[in-house]
C-alpha cells in the first residue's frame, strides 16, 4: 500500500492483504504487474515499476486488446 500512496497509478489493482494471491501467483517482489489476457490467463508479468506508456508495453497491451 506505501507504494501506491508514494506511485499512484490509473489501473486496476488487486489489495491482497492477507498474501492468498500472492501465493498461488509466486510472487516475491513489490510491485509485480500482471497483465492477464480475456480468458483470465497471465499473458505478462513486470517486476518493478512499469513505464505502461512505454513502447513495450503499448505493444503488449495493443496485442492482447486485439485478441478474441
Amino acid at each position: 500500500m506505501k507504494f501506491l500512496e508514494k506511485s499512484p497509478v490509473q489501473v486496476p489493482v488487486l489489495l491482497d492483504k492477507e498474501g492468498k494471491v500472492g501465493r498461488l501467483f509466486g510472487l516475491w517482489a513489490q510491485p509485480t504487474s500482471y497483465l492477464i489476457d480475456r480468458r483470465g490467463m497471465v499473458r505478462s508479468r513486470s517486476i518493478g515499476i512499469v513505464e505502461w506508456e512505454a513502447p513495450e508495453a503499448m505493444r503488449i497491451i495493443d496485442q492482447l486488446l486485439q485478441e478474441r
